[in-house]
């Protein structure tokens, strides 16, 4: 069971370390197959995207322990509070409405509930896809948003948030094998 430290480091350096090796393979494919720079789809080819995408690891690295008294709790709930403040002054009510009700739900289960879970660990960070795809809508009403899903170009919008969908679930990857519950290692019986 891993602490606060553990958790961000460890989110940081995988992250860092599937960086490296898709930013290699991309080069790799530009250089020696002559395919063209943005190929590889695992990774965002602009500065501001690969910060972005290391923030969601990081984030996501942190996020099942927001169901606890922690930092991790400290560092989402203030989060929560500004986000939620900006898009009532931007009169973004309904949007408002479902931060708040997704921020009271961690609260509503036990630690290590589902926010531990292999299954939130692949649905969490579709957040990352859908809600950039709800602001680029430019809707106002989560009901026209839904209706606008269904006209997109799916294999288009897969592409385009594959790199921030897997920062997130490596993020939570690396917290759930911290905590010895994504992968358990088999006890040495000596």
């Amino acid at each position: 069971m891993g602490g606060f430290k553990q958790h961000y480091i460890s989110g940081l350096v995988v992250y860092t370390a599937f960086f490296i090796i898709s930013m290699a393979i991309s080069v790799i494919g530009w250089l020696l197959f002559e395919l063209p720079r943005d190929w590889n789809p695992t990774i965002p080819m602009a500065m501001l995207p690969a910060f972005f995408c290391f923030t969601i690891s990081f984030l996501c690295s942190l996020w099942p322990d927001v169901d606890i008294k922690s930092k991790s709790q400290q560092i989402f709930y203030t989060l929560f509070v500004t986000i939620n403040l900006t898009l009532i002054f931007k009169g973004l009510y309904q949007v408002s409405a479902f931060l708040g009700l997704f921020a009271m739900l961690p609260m509503l289960s036990k630690h290590r509930g589902w926010t531990h879970s292999r299954l939130t660990m692949i649905i969490f960070p579709t957040l990352f896809v859908i809600i950039p795809l709800y602001f680029e809508s430019r809707v106002s009403n989560m009901i026209d948003f839904w209706q606008q899903l269904k006209n997109l170009d799916w294999p288009t919008e897969a592409k385009r948030g594959l790199p921030t969908y897997l920062a997130g679930v490596i993020g939570y990857a690396t917290h759930l094998q911290v905590d010895g519950i994504l992968y358990r290692l088999p006890k040495n019986r000596a």
